[in-house]
């Protein structure tokens, strides 16, 4: 039984696989499984799976007709068994000592989640400097949504990739199926768990620019859709598990910045596609607006430009 299961969603990744999987081989932390999901893959990514497969026994494929990344994600912690969940993108790579620096950072304080920083990459990066981790000095908090995309050094970030998860945290808790961002939507239900976290500030992520990513697509209405179904998610879970000072929080920190991300994706949305993804989005205006989840709290401006958009239809 290893000790941490890393789940890897693969889709046409070929370009950025190799050093991927290498950065997982590399980890100074060695009692690991790598659950990778094929998913659809139509360039060489399979045949790169194939061979890493047979040199090291701890990567382990599961082939799937191409069903998006939340569904690789929920396949993947179908087959963990693992102690902890590690949540790793195929154009990405591990600092070295990434995952050896979660997992004694976890068993030291007995967490159920660790946090940490990252760093925004291109693909020939020079090595990551080695870490003393005896120097590591982290903070322990009971409720770590109220750190949810606060500034650094401590902070939760709205990614999957970015923490360690104890597995028994997480189960029961899936990805939202078919949708965009559908991180922010699975890291606020693990967060309505109050999970017993320790926030690090050491980068132990890097993320490659990949323009061919989902977060690079041209915007289109069915994004500003997505959006409104994450929100409306959250919203439920902790609504019904009547945390409303969690709720409040929310709606003073990640609605408006949701939002404030819908309308520049909506500003530079093409001509043809603007109109209906703005229709969508007075839609959720209108039903976050009866659901009293607007917060005007250093938003007043862009509060009332969202009125303009209730009332008119129009930016």
């Amino acid at each position: 039984m290893p000790k941490i299961s890393v789940i890897i969603p693969i889709y046409n990744v070929e370009k950025y696989l190799i050093c991927c999987l290498e950065s997982l081989t590399f980890q100074t932390f060695t009692d690991w499984e790598a659950i990778c999901i094929n998913d659809g893959s139509l360039d060489n990514s399979a045949k790169i799976l194939e061979k890493y497969a047979k040199q090291d026994r701890r990567f382990k494929i599961i082939t799937q007709e191409n069903q998006g990344l939340s569904m690789a994600r929920n396949n993947g912690l179908k087959h963990a068994c693992g102690t902890y969940i590690y949540f790793l993108d195929s154009d990405d790579r591990l600092h070295p000592q990434c995952l050896e620096i979660a997992y004694d950072t976890a068993e030291k304080n007995n967490a159920a989640l660790v946090c940490f920083e990252f760093e925004k990459t291109n693909s020939d990066q020079p090595p990551a400097k080695k870490i003393d981790i005896h120097h590591i000095c982290g903070k322990v908090v009971a409720n770590p949504l109220f750190y949810f995309g606060k500034k650094k050094p401590y902070r939760v970030s709205y990614n999957v990739w970015s923490k360690l998860y104890k597995k028994e945290l997480i189960d029961g808790i899936s990805f939202i199926p078919g949708i965009y961002f559908e991180d922010y939507p699975y890291v606020a239900s693990v967060l309505a768990e109050k999970p017993l976290t320790v926030l690090l500030a050491e980068k132990l992520y890097f993320y490659t620019i990949n323009e061919s990513s989902i977060s690079h697509q041209q915007h289109n209405p069915k994004q500003i859709k997505d959006y409104h179904c994450g929100i409306r998610y959250i919203c439920n879970i902790y609504r019904n598990k009547g945390m409303e000072t969690e709720l409040s929080f929310l709606k003073q920190t990640l609605i408006p910045t949701l939002l404030k991300q819908q309308l520049k994706k909506i500003s530079d949305a093409p001509e043809e596609t603007k109109a209906e993804m703005l229709l969508y989005f007075r839609e959720e205006l209108i039903e976050l607006e009866l659901n009293s989840l607007f917060s005007l709290k250093g938003q007043l401006r862009r509060y009332w430009h969202y009125r303009k958009i209730i009332e008119k239809g129009t930016l």
